[in-house]
């Protein structure tokens, strides 16, 4: 009897228990995986950091004018800074992904894991966009030296409309990284890259008839 009434009274303790131990033991292996992950993430990141400061890559980049478009764009001060903050938040989701499976939260893993599977290519578009924008400057940079280098007036206006037609260009294909096909855009900058060519043309044969002429005067002198 007495028996009886002790597993009566216990009973309800040890299920309450085994239910509260069902669900501690997965919230700390939870919460272990996401303090491992946080360490893992900032050690990564440091690491990340110091090895492109070592390659002086953020010196190179600076030079070419890059780290003045990211701080504009508010993307970060360097590639350095970039790439760190992209190796951090790549390693900090996948220790969420490992602690939501834990917790069987399978809504969560499952947007966590498409977010993961995904990022690649965003950092795929991102640096196809870094590289346009490099390549609109230069672009932009020629046309300048080669207006003022033959006094064709209008110069700052083909360069800006070359500098703005490589970078939609350079968006388009990182759209197009994403899986989005941007149709129309590419055509447009078809367009506009074709006018800006035979405008760039045009300039530079009316700034150089003076040069031409000259040459031609000089060689039928000569042949006389």
């Amino acid at each position: 009897m007495s028996k009886d009434l002790a597993r009566l009274f216990a009973n309800p303790f040890l299920s309450a228990y085994d239910r509260v131990s069902g669900v501690i033991a997965p919230l700390a292996a939870a919460f272990l995986l996401l303090l491992i992950g946080m360490f893992t993430a900032r050690a990564a990141r440091a690491l990340v950091e110091a090895a492109m400061s070592k390659a002086r890559i953020d010196e190179f980049t600076s030079r070419a004018g890059l780290n003045e478009l990211l701080a504009r764009l508010g993307l970060g001060k360097s590639p350095s800074a970039v790439a760190a903050f992209i190796v951090h938040w790549f390693l900090l989701v996948v220790f969420i992904v490992s602690a939501a499976n834990v917790l069987n939260m399978t809504a969560v893993t499952e947007l966590l894991e498409r977010f993961v599977m995904f990022l690649p290519s965003m950092v795929a578009s991102v640096l196809i966009l870094f590289g346009g924008l490099l390549f609109a400057r230069l672009v932009s940079q020629v046309l300048l030296n080669a207006a003022s280098a033959n006094s064709v007036r209008g110069g700052n206006a083909v360069a800006a409309a070359a500098w703005v037609a490589v970078l939609v260009a350079s968006a388009a294909a990182a759209l197009e990284q994403l899986g989005v096909r941007p149709s129309l855009l590419v055509s447009a900058v078809q367009i506009l890259l074709g006018s800006v060519g035979l405008a760039l043309a045009i300039a530079c044969g009316l700034g150089a008839k003076d040069v031409a002429a000259d040459f031609i005067k000089d060689l039928v002198a000569r042949r006389r």
